[in-house]
């Protein structure tokens, strides 16, 4: 994780949006971490990771298999788009 100064962060605002899509930043003042500022996507794989542990619930091995499996139906032999694919994930094993 890259660790930027406030009054950068605040001057490179631009850079620091861009910058988030490859890694979170932190943020700091007078050499302390005061934030983290992370993607969106990052923040809800976040948020789906504290739910399920605090439902008692991993839905990992989900995420394992959508991000290791093929996007082309066997039944067709037609390239599904993403959405259309986890879909069909959700259908057969739900989430």
């Amino acid at each position: 994780m890259t660790t930027i100064p406030a009054t950068e962060a605040k001057n490179k605002f631009g850079e620091l949006l861009e910058k988030i899509h490859q890694e979170p930043v932190e943020i700091a003042k007078k050499g302390r971490p005061v934030a983290v500022v992370l993607s969106i996507l990052d923040y809800q794989n976040m948020l789906k990771k504290i739910i399920s542990i605090e439902n008692g619930t991993s839905f990992t091995w989900l995420e394992e298999i959508r991000s290791k499996a093929t996007d082309t139906s066997p039944a067709t032999n037609k390239t599904l788009t993403k959405a259309d694919y986890y879909t069909r994930l959700d259908e057969k094993y739900g989430s």
